[in-house]
């Protein structure tokens, strides 16, 4: 759904549209409402599959550091996975301060990267690559955000409009509480949470049985100085 649509849907569905068309500002408080609504479900789950995106980028011989996509949500850690076929390689993360104990110099060694790291906006190669390789990056995005406009739409898929709807309206409850109970909405949103939780973990439980399947390799661990990383 747009952002026009939630809120005029929001202002239907509690009878209050006349409100609404007759205080342009309150317009602009409800928009807000339902950007809260979105980014707080953003955050309920690490992995929303409706948030997956896939991104390449092209290595550069002696070089570590690359930029992430500017949309990657680094609120933690969103990075699911990298992986590289020209020597078919899925890398395994490692933080930064592991990597600097295993190697406090890795500018030393060229090769064809096993590991990786992240900081910031960047992403860092381990070893530093010797040649140039396609990398595939698959990763969580920052939701959008949205504006008061039929061309603004959410992440969310239209399934779940309701939930989005249903948290808009305890911000409108709790600023005017003769709309309805605050508390009894909180709980109608937070259950329409649980159930977008619970589809979204069986969908990953299908990818998981899918990738177990067919990984082909892909997702081996490797050793450093016979350490699992």
């Amino acid at each position: 759904m747009d952002g026009k649509s939630y809120v005029d849907n929001l202002f239907y569905d509690i009878g209050k549209y006349q409100v609404l068309t007759a205080d342009t500002a309150l317009r602009v408080i409800a928009l807000s409402w339902a950007n809260r609504v979105i980014k707080d479900i953003s955050g309920r789950h690490r992995h929303w599959t409706w948030l997956e995106k896939t991104s390449t980028f092209a290595t550069v011989a002696s070089q570590m550091t690359y930029d992430l996509p500017t949309d990657v949500d680094t609120s933690g850690r969103k990075i699911l996975s990298l992986k590289q076929y020209t020597t078919p390689t899925k890398l395994t993360y490692v933080n930064q301060r592991r990597l600097d104990e295993l190697e406090p110099d890795p500018t030393t060694n060229e090769a064809d990267p096993y590991l990786y790291t992240y900081w910031a906006t960047a992403i860092r190669l381990y070893p530093v690559p010797s040649q140039a390789i396609t990398m595939y990056l698959r990763y969580i995005k920052t939701i959008s955000a949205l504006t008061d406009s039929a061309l603004s739409t959410t992440d969310i898929p239209a399934k779940w409009d309701d939930v989005v709807i249903d948290g808009m309206k305890k911000f409108a409850f709790s600023m005017f509480p003769e709309w309805g109970d605050t508390g009894k909405q909180f709980a109608i949103f937070e259950n329409g949470i649980d159930k977008m939780i619970r589809d979204n973990n069986e969908e990953l439980d299908a990818e998981a049985t899918s990738e177990t399947h067919g990984d082909g390799g892909m997702g081996r661990a490797y050793t450093y100085n016979k350490e699992i990383i």
